[in-house]
This record gives C-alpha cells, sequence and structure tokens, in this order.
C-alpha cells in the first residue's frame, strides 16, 4: 500500500536528500517546488501582454484585466504565477524585452531575494542588533494610553517596570509619552518631553539595552538621540518634515510605521481599495525616501500598522498576509498587543487579551516577523522561543 502525504515547499531540498536524490538533483528541482504569487501593479498595457506571453512561455500564468483583451486600458495590475525557477527563467527572459522589460525583470528578482531574507542586521548608534526576532517591551508613560495609561507615568515606577521588562527578556524598550489611541489628547513637544526624558535618562543609568522612543516630532526625536535614545518608532512613518535628517544626522534606527489619517479621525470609517497594496505602497515609499535622506537601509524597520486606520477585518488580513511584506527586504515590527481588534474578535476587555495577543505574537513570528512590540514582555519571549524552535528544526 503506497503511502501519500503533501509536505510544504520549505522542506523541499531535505525531502530530496532523504530519498536519495543527487546533490545536482536537489539543486536544480529544489526551486522548481517553490512557489510564488508575484503582484506588478500599474503595468503599461504593452509591458503587461508581453509578460504574459512570456509566463505562459515558462509554463506558469500571468493573471490581467480582461479589459487588457480588447484594448480598453492604458495599465493593468499583474499577478504572475510561477516557480521560482520559472520566475527566474521568466526575468531573464523580460530584460531584454522592449518597453520597461528590465525594470520588471529587476522588481521579480529583487522581491524573490527580498522576501526569502529571514535574518537581518539592524544598525544603530554603532550597535549590530541580529535579528530574527527580538522583543521590543511597551513602556507607556501617559494617563490615557488604551492598555496601560497612568500604571507607568511617574518616573520611578516606569523605571522599575524598565527594569523589569529587561529581566523578562526584553530586547529594546520603547517610550512612549503621548498616547496615539482615538480621542487621546495631543501634546505639544515640551509636554511630551517632560514625560520622556526623565524616564529615557534613568533607564540608561541602570540598563545598557536600546531604547526607543515613540515619536513623531522632530524636535522630540532629536532631543531624546540626544540623551541616549537610539531608535525612533514613528506612527506617521517620517511623513513629518524634518524627521528623516534628525535621524539619519544621529546614526539612529528607525521604524516606519503606517497609518492612514492621523490619530483624530484614523478609526472614521477607514478603507482600502487593496489593503496589502495599498500599505506595502505607502512603506516602499518611506522606506525609498528615507533613503534618499540619508537614513542607511540597515537602520529601518517597517511596520504595518495594526489598528492605525483599519478595521477588525483589514488587521486580521495584515496578520494573515503579513509575509507579503517580507518582500520590501526591512524587518518586519508587529504591534497586536492587546489591541481591540483582538478585543473585538474574542469579545475581551483590555486587560483579558493575553492569550490573544501571544497568538498574533506567534503568527507573527512564523509569517517572518522579526519585531514583536509587546506589553506582556515575560509571556511574549517564552512564546517567540518556543515558536522559533519550532521552525529552526
Amino acid at each position: 500500500m503506497f503511502n501519500a502525504h503533501i509536505r510544504k515547499s520549505g522542506d523541499i531540498e531535505e525531502i530530496m536528500e532523504q530519498i536519495g536524490v543527487s546533490p545536482e538533483g536537489v539543486e536544480l528541482m529544489g526551486k522548481k517546488g517553490r512557489f510564488y504569487v508575484i503582484k506588478l501593479e500599474g503595468l503599461p498595457i504593452k509591458d503587461a501582454i508581453i509578460l504574459k506571453q512570456e509566463a505562459l512561455a515558462v509554463g506558469g500564468d500571468c493573471a490581467l484585466s480582461e479589459d487588457v483583451i480588447g484594448l480598453d486600458i492604458e495599465r493593468s495590475d499583474a499577478l504572475l504565477m510561477l516557480g521560482e525557477r520559472q520566475m527566474e527563467i521568466l526575468a531573464g527572459k523580460m530584460r531584454f524585452q522592449p518597453f520597461d522589460g528590465k525594470e520588471i525583470a529587476d522588481e521579480i528578482e529583487n522581491s524573490l531575494k527580498a522576501y526569502e531574507k529571514r535574518d537581518y542586521d539592524f544598525k544603530f548608534r554603532g550597535r549590530n542588533m541580529k535579528l530574527p526576532v527580538a522583543v521590543m517591551g511597551i513602556l507607556n508613560v501617559t494617563p490615557d494610553s488604551f492598555s496601560d495609561g497612568g500604571q507607568y507615568n511617574r518616573v520611578d515606577a516606569a523605571i522599575q517596570r524598565a527594569i523589569q521588562m529587561v529581566e523578562e527578556g526584553a530586547d529594546i524598550i520603547d517610550i512612549g509619552g503621548e498616547s496615539s489611541r482615538p480621542g487621546s489628547r495631543r501634546l505639544n513637544s515640551a509636554e511630551e518631553l517632560e514625560r520622556i526624558m526623565p524616564v529615557l535618562s534613568g533607564i540608561k543609568e541602570v540598563s545598557d539595552i536600546p531604547v526607543s522612543v515613540d515619536t513623531y516630532k522632530p524636535e522630540v526625536a532629536e532631543k531624546a538621540l540626544d540623551k541616549g535614545a537610539e531608535i525612533i518608532n514613528d506612527i506617521y512613518g517620517l511623513r513629518k518634515k524634518g524627521m528623516a535628517k534628525v535621524i539619519s544626522d544621529h546614526d539612529a534606527g528607525t521604524i516606519i510605521m503606517h497609518m492612514q489619517g492621523d490619530p483624530d479621525n484614523m478609526q472614521n470609517n477607514p478603507h482600502y481599495r487593496d489593503v496589502i497594496g495599498d500599505i506595502i505602497r505607502f512603506l516602499r515609499t518611506q522606506t525609498d525616501n528615507a533613503v534618499k535622506e540619508g537614513i542607511p537601509p540597515e537602520s529601518i524597520a517597517i511596520d504595518p500598522g495594526i489598528g492605525f486606520g483599519k478595521t477588525v477585518k483589514h488587521n486580521l488580513e495584515i496578520m494573515k498576509e503579513l509575509d507579503s511584506f517580507r518582500s520590501l527586504g526591512y524587518p518586519i515590527l508587529i504591534g497586536a498587543s492587546r489591541k481591540s481588534f483582538i478585543g473585538k474578535t474574542l469579545d475581551l476587555p483590555v486587560e483579558e487579551r493575553l492569550e490573544g495577543s501571544l497568538a498574533m505574537a506567534a503568527l507573527a513570528v512564523s509569517k517572518g516577523a522579526s519585531i514583536i512590540r509587546a506589553h506582556d514582555v515575560r509571556e511574549t519571549v517564552r512564546t517567540v522561543k518556543m515558536i522559533k524552535a519550532v521552525m529552526d528544526v
């Protein structure tokens, strides 16, 4: 009796070695066993038709708008569906095609290379943090944050909590001085600095742990970096004038987050044409701009912005398709801890969302996230270690 069972493509080389396939065969057939779907947006109609023909010629396929047939549109998105080896052949053939063939080939090759990357060197202020996965402990020194507002707005309590998170295994401490929950009060720079700076100084006196500051104000970022902060976690994704320059001038790291709108209106009926594609497009634009402003690529991480201008369905879709963001080539941060989409999904208040938060952390790591931002550090560190143990077998 035969025993047939399905195996995922990531195991294919190991399985072929078990079968006894020759090394040459393993190398050749391994790429045939990995299948990719790549979306290219806004291709001119002539490029789209050529891409479709070449994809079919190598044994794959390419989905285009039905309006391409009658040449009724000027541009079409394209969805390529091929194995890795087919993708390589297709890119090689497109490189010699007219119009935008070379640029399309570059896009295919670069996205595949970025997608397959797992380990990153996250560099900031002379440090080189090795990622596959780090845990960022949340330290809100605010009276009105959605989860822990008021718990750590005393300097001594905040510093003690930071020490506790270090002991629990945090790799980064992220200090937030202004709540970004819908309806929260916006602060001026002086108020935000008054909350952040004593805590930042106190942490640096007792620990060498990297400290991130959660701010979108360039003047706050500059003063925090002057006092020892090393990463700026920006919910506006470096859209505020001068922020990128401040980060570049201080050789700091940055986390570029997507947010639709701003905290005052972001949850007023958020809408996307394609939530994954729209966020990827924003993050690509902002990371490209950051590099042009002098921030090295290895000092950048990205965050799709769970809960920032998204419905419950949007957030769940982002988590489901999280590995799509790997094609940008930067470490991915996920901050789902205790957020409202967990509460609405499970019908639970904020203080009972630990299991949901850990589930999202585990899912994020399995899909390629490199930094997990969490309130419950000890539990998250244990979850991450267990997931990584399985993935590394």
